[in-house]
């Protein structure tokens, strides 16, 4: 068995891409900060140990060790975990190392794909999972059996990615076949370690993102003013996205919203380029950068008991809180809980509002208080136009643009 380097930081890399690691009886692989680590790694801690017992691999965590996970589990001090064929270990910013028993094999056939990135059809996924068996892809173990397989090893299938998700950076969702439905990269994952670009890169080409139909990139969060580079980086996105082995199977892409409407001239160029190989996009550019403006509550009607301080309210684009209480933006008058719900702005622009009283683990919608378009909900997205009921009797219209 032998370590591959598949993910390296975007700079000052303490390994190249594609290097391999083969621990020996008395040898070991030493990974940190110490003198006699094989990959020096900044920072304070001891060194992660990977040795080899047996036929297979062993790796040590000492009581004080550097910052990693294991297929997204962060490592217990002190621990001593058998590795197995596939398992990703991840260093902190950027590193990971895949163990392998063999030279991973990656089988495309690319009209199939695409067939069934339009259609689900049993038969289909049926051939596609004989051909990667065929060619020694993993990809078609997997197929068979991940539709029933738990949280800890669909996130074994993310590779370098299974750190981001366990840290709350990506968040992913998985269709009944065990395959990647949609990611969204948060603002953390944009701005800060390893970066925005390595997370797209990890991505592009992870087996299981293959059809991968919505993505979102929280690259534009509204508030900040317009720059010149904004288009710059948009455009960087988007070229990134239309390499991607997913492009094809993409339905959805979004980078975000902003407040006024912009020109984009080089991203609405890239975007056109993208729909070359994403013919399935079920928007236009519009649909990737969106424009959202302010938005506000309207007072529609009030009960005899209960009514609101004012008639228009401008909401907080961060938190805005409905109930009787005195830090209440929209301020209820009667005998009114504190909060009775909260609105919420995504980070694609769109807005959400939730019932702060509802019981989440109760399935008993009765229950529920807060109403939108006449429906009990404990959580909604808004749409202008939509009517928001916090209590009887007491009606809201949302407005924005």
């Amino acid at each position: 068995m032998f370590l591959e380097v598949t993910a390296v930081p975007d700079a000052d890399s303490p390994a190249r891409l594609g290097e391999r690691f083969t621990p020996r009886p008395g040898a070991p692989l030493r990974l940190g900060p110490g003198r006699q680590a094989r990959i020096r790694l900044r920072g304070q801690g001891g060194d992660l140990v990977v040795a080899a017992e047996g036929a297979g691999l062993v790796l040590r965590v000492p009581s004080s060790s550097v910052c990693a996970s294991l297929g997204g589990a962060v490592l217990t001090e002190g621990s001593e975990l058998a590795l197995r064929d596939g398992d990703t270990l991840y260093l902190h910013p950027g590193l990971a190392l895949c163990v392998r028993e063999r030279p991973l094999v990656r089988a495309r056939e690319h009209h199939l794909e695409a067939r069934l990135g339009a259609v689900d059809d049993e038969v289909a996924w049926e051939v596609y999972a004989d051909f990667l068996e065929e060619a020694g892809d993993p990809l078609a173990s997997w197929l068979r059996t991940g539709g029933a397989a738990d949280e800890a090893q669909r996130r074994r299938q993310l590779g370098p990615l299974a750190d981001a998700v366990r840290g709350g950076l990506v968040e992913v969702s998985f269709n009944p076949r065990g395959l990647l439905a949609s990611a969204h990269l948060t603002r953390p994952a944009v701005v800060g370690a390893p970066g925005l670009g390595w997370h797209l890169s990890q991505l592009a080409t992870l087996p299981v993102a293959r059809f991968l139909r919505e993505l979102g990139v929280a690259l534009f969060a509204g508030a900040a003013p317009a720059r010149v580079d904004d288009d710059t980086a948009a455009t960087a996105v988007l070229e990134r996205v239309a390499g991607a082995d997913f492009a094809p199977a993409l339905r959805r892409l979004g980078l975000g919203f902003v407040q006024e409407e912009r020109a984009w001239p080089r991203a609405r160029a890239a975007f056109e380029r993208l729909r070359g190989r994403a013919s399935r996009l079920e928007h236009g550019f519009e649909g990737v950068v969106r424009t959202q403006g302010k938005a506000t509550l309207v007072l529609v009607s009030h009960g005899a008991l209960v009514t609101a301080l004012h008639a228009r309210v401008a909401l907080n684009p961060s938190r805005t809180d409905v109930g009787g209480a005195a830090g209440c933006l929209v301020r209820l008058v009667g005998d009114v809980p504190a909060v009775v719900c909260t609105l919420h702005r995504l980070t694609d622009g769109g807005w959400v509002v939730y019932d702060e009283r509802a019981d989440p683990f109760s399935r008993n919608r009765d229950a529920l208080t807060l109403k939108v378009n006449g429906v009990a909900v404990s959580r909604a997205p808004l749409s202008p136009g939509d009517t928001l009921e916090p209590l009887p009797g007491l009606t809201f219209r949302f407005e924005a643009g």
